[in-house]
């Protein structure tokens, strides 16, 4: 009876061992091809990875070499690409009774694209982002760590092309959870830091309901920049250069209600715009342009402390985030475009008219 009993047990365990070998086999497969799936069908992009890992002992699973692009496009630089996302269950949360997990980001790229022509222009507008995140990770998300990444704005149509990075990108994000506080808003943390221009160093810090896209404060502060790196950036955006000078900038924003309000304040050193030997005999530059890089020259002069030979000032930002037809990430940065404009708008008040 004994010997019965314990043979059934050890078949018991040779077809359970047997079954969890098959599952873990074929569990990869079968998730390679449903998350393909998923992400050949998100709007205006596509996507693609090339493996998936299951860790059945450690609770998590790995998502490898993804890389999302826009269809119709004729730059086939990926909007989105990471080689590694690891999922992983968050043992602390299960010990408090939560079922939450912990997302990793190895190596993450994002790069939005400008273009005169829409079709080649790409800023994720037009994806189901949302839909592609709840079928790859079907439980609420916790916390995200992002290690090494790295953001471009690029503009491939313009003259010359512009490629401006933020990289050696680290961020973390918390209490990504649906529980309030006892006030009743329910708060997430976003530390991030990251090197502009692969030179000065970048700081954000953020507070915001992960349930709602109206409702955030944000602080931001770079440290001194080479103005000469942002000359590809200021040449095919406002027709000048820099020669020489540094640029830090701090800036604050915070939504309530739908309601946007801060400031951005840049400040300049030792700004050199306009110089006659290498504008004109040097770059063959004509009339017009020297012109435009001495008004700028020009402007920069109004805001400089001679001491120090210092430009500062401070830009107001005001808006509102109750369009539904644009997302709270466009209407933040038409404001932000829209203050920087009016801040530098050179027009004629008008005269009272003689009676």
């Amino acid at each position: 009876m004994k010997a019965k009993r314990l043979k059934n047990t050890v078949t018991f365990i040779v077809v359970a061992l047997s079954a969890l070998i098959i599952v873990r086999l074929y569990l990869p497969y079968w998730a390679l091809h449903t998350v393909n799936q998923k992400l050949s069908d998100m709007g205006e992009y596509t996507g693609h990875i090339e493996s998936v890992d299951i860790d059945i002992y450690r609770g998590a699973y790995q998502l490898q070499q993804l890389s999302v692009s826009k269809i119709k496009s004729d730059h086939q630089v990926p909007f989105l690409r990471i080689d590694n996302i690891d999922i992983a269950l968050s043992w602390r949360a299960l010990f408090k009774g939560e079922i939450l997990a912990d997302l990793s980001l190895d190596s993450p790229q994002v790069n939005f694209v400008d273009s005169n022509q829409a079709a080649n222009a790409q800023s994720g507008k037009g994806g189901d982002w949302k839909g592609v995140v709840e079928g790859l990770i079907p439980i609420t998300i916790s916390k995200i760590t992002l290690n090494d990444g790295r953001i471009a704005f690029r503009n491939f149509d313009s003259t010359p092309p512009v490629n401006i990075q933020l990289t050696e990108l680290h961020a973390e994000v918390t209490n990504l959870t649906n529980i309030a506080g006892q006030d009743g808003k329910r708060v997430a943390d976003l530390k991030l830091n990251a090197k502009l221009l692969n030179s000065a160093s970048m700081n954000m810090g953020a507070q915001f309901d992960p349930f709602v896209s109206n409702d955030f404060r944000i602080s931001l502060k770079t440290d001194s920049v080479s103005l000469p790196l942002l000359n590809d950036f200021v040449q095919a955006y406002a027709n000048f250069d820099f020669r020489a000078g540094t640029g830090e900038v701090i800036s604050e924003l915070k939504a309530s209600n739908g309601k946007l309000n801060g400031y951005v304040k840049p400040l300049f050193k030792d700004v050199d715009i306009l110089d006659w030997e290498q504008d004109v005999v040097e770059d063959n530059d004509g009339l017009f342009q020297l012109s435009w890089e001495g008004l700028s020259g020009g402007l920069a002069g109004l805001f400089t402390n001679n001491s120090s030979d210092k430009v500062a000032t401070q830009i107001n930002i005001t808006g509102s985030l109750d369009n539904p037809e644009i997302s709270a990430f466009d209407a933040v940065i038409e404001a932000l475009k829209n203050a920087f404009i009016e801040a530098f708008d050179n027009k004629f008040e008008e005269l009272p008219v003689d009676e």
